[in-house]
Parts: C-alpha cells; structure tokens; sequence
C-alpha cells in the first residue's frame, strides 16, 4: 500500500510541477492551468465505479486492475501528441490512482487496530508526500532529460509496472473476507448497487457531514497547492530548480511531521487536529500568497503544505472509520467524488472567471473564503479515535 501510494502520488503530482513546459509544448496558455487540472479530475467519476466495485468483488481484485491501469495510462501520457489525447491519458490516470489512494486507506483501515490506525493512515500521508518529493527531484533535471516533460511520466511508469507484477500475492482483508463469507453472493445488479443504498439509507446524516466537510475545504485549498509551482516560477522568479528544493524541502518536514500528527490524532481525537491544522493552513497560504518577503514565503509554504497534508491525512481517517466494512469503499468514494469535484470547481473558477478579473494570487485568496465552513460540520462528527471500527459503525 505504502509504495503504491508514494508511486500514485509522484503520479498525480508531476502536472502541477510541469504545467507550464507541458502547456507550453501545446500552445497553450499559462491561466490554462487550473481548467486543465479541472478537466483531469472528472476521472473521479471512474473512480466511484471502480470503488463500488471494491465493496462488491473485494479490495484485492480491484488494487490489482487499478495499479496496472494507472501504470498504462501514465505511460499514454509520455507519448500523447496532441493536448487532447494528453488530457484524456491524464484522466485516465486519474481514474486509477483515485481509486488507489482511497482503497489504500481503506485497507490500512480495515488491517490495523484503533491504537495505531490513525498513525498508519498518517504513514501512508508521509509516503504520499515523499512521492510528491520524488517527482520534485525529477522536475528539477526537465530541462536535462531527453523529451523533457515526457521523460518525467515515462519514468514513473516503470516502477507501476513492476509493482502491478509484485501484487500478484496480495491477501484480501481480513474484514472484507468476513463480511463476504457472512452475506450472499452478489450477482444481480441490485445486490451490486446494495453497498451504496446500505450507506444513504443506515447513514444518511454521517456522510451528508462528511460531504459538508470536504466541500468547502476542497473548494478553496484545491488552487492553493496545484496553481503553488506556476505562482512561484512566474511572480517570485523561481526556476524550476527552486521550486523543487522549496516543495522538497516541505515535504521531508512532512514525512517526519506526518507521522507524528497521526500518532497524536490517536490520542487527543481526529477532530481536534484537523481543526488546528485548518486554522493553521489557512495563515499560512493566505500570507504566501502576499507576502514579497522571502523567508516569510518560505515559512508561509512550509506550514501551508504540510497544514494541508495533517487536515487531509484527519479528513481520509474520519471518512474511513466512519462507516462499515461493506461500504466503506463505497462512502470512501462519495467523499473522494466530492472533494475532487469541489476542487475541481475551484480551479475551474480560478481559471477561466477570478484570475481574469482579479490577478492570479487574488483569485486564489478569494477561493480560500469558504474554508472555515469546514470545521461547523467537523464539530457534529464522531469522534473515531481509539475506537474500534464495529463499535463506530454500530452507533
């Protein structure tokens, strides 16, 4: 699950780095940036599917098409010609590493005990952030690698093939197994549809607050990280090599910091830590966004990346721990489908309506207005920590 997670993530990080090289090969324009990651995230359509798929035939089945998926698409995408096979390749991408990132949590979910669950989802964020390092480190030689920009997706295709081969001995979960061994077959397209009208009928108020959540924190953060590289090449002069050290730099104070926010979030509560970390992500992008004096900026990107990571790592747990093992895949995909879309909506805003009318760093920070909403519906949540996933389940 760990390398799967840091290969997704160097995946699904490389067009943020790249856009404007990649856009530029394509003639198009730099405020294409944010409708061209819009466009890429409709791949979370897929990936629902995909996810009702995995509460249906297991999570193993689906982590084995998923991994070789994501490694063909990638590899499309290092020989696209023209910007619309690029896009759909990059969709594509998206539909199979979606669906990776959230039946990765939910595996770890299912395999680990209430002490430790937190700290184990945590781990996987810090693999996540050392995948996106990784793709840093290669960004930083684009101008050096033969084919440039297309080397990059290139050489984060081989190592999914050669995972999508290891994951041949892969084990169903041991919860996934018990639940299938207590329920009937599944073959009709009704029983196929139960995992997801099991989760609106026995937990409507639950995933309606999930849904509260990630919207409005999805809506505003979305531009804060993905527009960050093309912000900082093109109204602070960094080269491509600067951003990488920043962004690197980040996410080595991630890795270590990850863990130890999962490990804490065990014992004090998930909603306690996403909450600070909210207010703190919130300071610290809205001073990067302003500020002209550099070691402010580099505190201001220090805090806001890894703020996100410590609110999404608490955001993933919650959505996990809060719903049963037959559809927890399925609530897991709602969650994600909502996020993507929301962000999705923000980079589109930002692109094609904000930016135009009021500067790029501006519209960013008009965007970033709806966070706070974020914590009303946190404070109506559960509580998931030090809890068994049955107990949480069963009120």
């Amino acid at each position: 699950m760990g390398i799967a997670t840091l290969l997704g993530a160097y995946d699904l990080n490389v067009f943020g780095l790249a856009a404007k090289q990649v856009l530029a090969e394509f003639g198009k324009p730099e405020t294409a940036t944010g409708t061209t990651i819009a466009f890429m995230r409709l791949g979370v359509f897929g990936a629902l599917i995909l996810c009702l798929m995995a509460d249906v035939v297991g999570r193993r089945k689906l982590l084995l098409f998923t991994i070789l998926g994501m490694a063909l698409s990638t590899l499309a995408t290092a020989f696209a010609p023209t910007y619309e096979a690029f896009l759909a390749a990059q969709i594509m991408v998206r539909v199979f590493g979606y669906t990776e990132d959230m039946l990765c949590i939910v595996v770890i979910a299912e395999e680990f005990e209430e002490r430790t669950r937190g700290w184990a989802i945590s781990t996987l964020g810090a693999l996540s952030a050392l995948g996106g390092g990784v793709a840093v480190i290669v960004f930083t030689a684009v101008s050096y690698l033969p084919y440039e920009w297309r080397a990059i997706y290139f050489i984060g295709a081989v190592p999914l093939l050669l995972l999508a081969w290891m994951r041949r001995g892969l084990p169903e979960t041991q919860r996934f197994a018990q639940a299938r061994a207590s329920q009937p077959q599944r073959r009709t397209v009704h029983d196929t549809l139960r995992p997801l009208v099991g989760l609106f009928t026995r937990f409507p108020g639950r995933i309606a607050l999930v849904i509260a959540m990630v919207v409005p924190f999805a809506l505003g953060s979305a531009s804060t990280l993905a527009l960050m590289p093309t912000f900082l090449q093109n109204y602070h002069d960094f080269s491509p090599e600067m951003v990488g050290a920043a962004i690197l730099c980040t996410g080595i104070v991630g890795m270590v910091m990850a863990m130890w926010v999962g490990r804490h979030s065990d014992r004090v509560g998930r909603r306690p830590i996403a909450a600070l970390w909210l207010a703190v992500t919130i300071g610290a992008f809205a001073l990067m966004y302003t500020t002209d004096n550099s070691p402010l900026l580099v505190v201001a990107i220090l805090f806001g990346v890894f703020g996100l990571v410590a609110v999404g790592i608490q955001i993933e747990a919650i959505g996990a721990e809060l719903f049963p093992t037959e559809s927890r895949a399925t609530a897991a995909a709602i969650r994600f489908i909502f996020q993507i879309l929301a962000g999705g909506l923000g980079l589109y805003l930002h692109g094609a309506v904000l930016a135009p009318a009021y500067g790029f760093a501006n519209a960013v920070l008009i965007l970033m207005i709806p966070i706070p909403l974020a914590l009303i519906p946190l404070f109506f949540i559960p509580e998931t920590a030090g809890r068994s996933l049955e107990d949480i389940a069963a009120r």
